[in-house]
């Protein structure tokens, strides 16, 4: 049973009440003075112009006044934000998808074993300028009975529960492009909403590559590297054993190494490595990923990359 509405909202809300009365006057002396001194499309031969700045800012700054006269939480395109209490709660009940007029959300649910919290816990937001995922970070939680799941949204793509690698939990909520998104916090019963509303703008990234048991994060598709080279992600593979490899063109192995995730049973287990290789020509395949149990072949994910500095 849904009790309770929304305790504490986390998003970027920039302004009071009296600076949002005086963007709006400003707004009005701003449409009364263009609508004085250049006239309608016909008195200027027909022709309309848009903004130096483009229509996506002239759209965000209408939605989020539209939004403080509403009294909704606006969209943000914020890096960083976060909420919640210590101790509230230590594991994810379920995860659940909500289709809204305008925007998709992902409702994240606690307990305290296996009994609904009253609480949220603490929890901070990261979304990486360019990036089409957001990470939610819980130091205080340690199971998951949900650890991956396809969200089936336009915007909301998939998410995966993590074993952060300093202890607790991460969530990434991955997307299908660009968005703005908030944050809801619910309480009796616990839950966390994460809004993703599109946004007309190009990634600035390419998405992490992901298939059945990997996601790799470092280094992304097309990416320029340099030796050594930081490698990162997560996955399921079995005993919790990736194996991370450099090809050439050629086919010829540069750089080889085997590391463990830090689980693989009850979450997905964070990875890291480090490759160092010789300078090569044209493009080389990163392999990251496990061995099949049926037949031993490579199960993972391949990137491609280019070599980061002008071979001598």
């Amino acid at each position: 049973m849904v009790s309770a509405q929304a305790t504490q909202i986390h998003a970027v809300v920039r302004g009071s009440w009296s600076f949002g009365v005086a963007v709006l006057a400003g707004l009005l002396a701003v449409f009364l003075a263009a609508g004085c001194g250049q006239g309608s499309p016909e008195q200027r031969g027909g022709e309309t112009t848009e903004s130096p700045s483009g229509t996506i800012e002239e759209q965000t700054r209408q939605q989020t006044t539209s939004e403080r006269l509403t009294g909704e939480t606006p969209f943000t395109a914020a890096p960083e934000t976060s909420g919640g209490s210590q101790g509230a709660a230590d594991g994810i009940l379920e995860v659940n998808f909500e289709r809204h007029e305008g925007y998709e959300r992902a409702v994240l649910g606690f307990g305290s074993g296996n009994v609904p919290a009253s609480g949220v816990p603490a929890w901070s937001l990261s979304s990486p300028e360019g990036e089409g995922y957001a990470r939610i970070t819980f130091p205080d939680l340690v199971t998951t009975s949900v650890p991956d799941g396809i969200l089936g949204g336009s915007t909301l793509n998939s998410f995966y529960v993590v074993r952060a690698p300093g202890g607790g939990l991460f969530v990434d909520i991955f997307a299908s492009g660009a968005f703005r998104y908030r944050v809801t916090e619910l309480e009796d019963p616990a839950r966390l909403a994460i809004d993703y509303r599109p946004a007309s703008v190009d990634l600035g990234f390419p998405i992490p590559v992901r298939e059945a048991r990997t996601v790799l994060f470092e280094p992304r598709v097309g990416e320029a590297v340099t030796s050594p080279l930081w490698v990162s992600g997560y996955s399921r593979n079995p005993e919790a054993s990736n194996t991370i490899t450099l090809v050439d063109a050629g086919g010829n192995v540069l750089s080889r190494s085997t590391v463990l995730s830090n689980d693989w049973l009850d979450t997905w287990g964070y990875f890291e490595a480090s490759l160092e290789f010789p300078p090569f020509e044209g493009q080389a395949i990163l392999r990251a990923g496990g061995q099949s149990a049926r037949d031993g072949s490579f199960e993972g994910v391949e990137a491609p990359v280019v070599y980061g500095r002008v071979l001598e």
